[in-house]
């Protein structure tokens, strides 16, 4: 089974350690349409767009991903979700489009609201951005007064 994933899910970060790793078959980046946000939890939220959104494709051993939908609060079609599950294409360089299971925030106007639009697509390099933020800041060193 292929997952697109582009966020804590991807290698690397805490979700991918904690529900991925032991299953994963094969992983290589991939990019879909859509439009890409951070949340003020700590993760993102892609919903429906036309930008290019960046991240990776799962193939894990495990037909029934129950486990990801506990995770991503996804309860099944015309549900109380927080994401909703799809089957997209999703193109990677080496093999063409791929049709891979996706989760899409459902809540439009929190994201829209709340969230940082992320225009670039691309969680992992938004997530190290901001932890160079994050560092300069608890260091107490103002580098926007130098730039």
């Amino acid at each position: 089974m292929k997952i697109f994933v582009y966020g804590t899910l991807m290698e690397g970060f805490r979700n991918y350690n904690k529900c991925l790793k032991e299953r994963v078959l094969y992983r290589t980046t991939g990019e879909t349409r859509g439009k890409l946000y951070h949340l003020p939890a700590g993760y993102p939220a892609m919903i429906d767009g036309d930008d290019i959104v960046k991240g990776e494709i799962v193939e894990i051993k495990d037909e029934d991903i129950k486990f990801l939908d506990e995770l991503e609060g996804y309860y099944g079609e015309n549900e109380h979700n927080m994401y909703d599950r799809f089957i997209r294409e999703v193109k990677t360089e080496k093999t063409g489009n791929l049709l891979c299971w996706i989760y899409f925030y459902r809540n439009i106007d929190y994201v829209k609201n709340c969230g940082i639009y992320i225009p670039h697509g691309n969680w992992r390099k938004f997530a190290k951005e901001m932890q160079i933020k994050e560092y300069v800041m608890k260091s107490g060193y103002d580098i926007w007064k130098t730039i």
